[in-house]
């Protein structure tokens, strides 16, 4: 989804725009809003279509990123 150099440099309040969710219906991305900075580990708000879908958050492990909804 994003590199770890792009994970660092995140703080709150910055958008990402990830992936549709139903790419035959609507070309419209999952907004991500970061809600918590912090070194290792970052939490989203993902929206769709304006539609609040949860968070998801970001935890780096060494040189990788590992995501889990919640």
């Amino acid at each position: 989804m994003i590199s770890v150099e792009d994970f660092l440099t995140l703080k709150v309040g910055d958008l990402l725009e990830a992936d549709p969710l139903f790419n035959g219906l609507s070309d419209e991305p999952v907004v991500l809003r970061v809600a918590t900075d912090g070194a290792d580990r970052k939490d989203f708000v993902a929206t769709y279509l304006g539609v609040t879908l949860g968070r998801w958050s970001a935890k780096r492990n060494g040189g990788r990123l590992s995501w889990t909804f919640k």
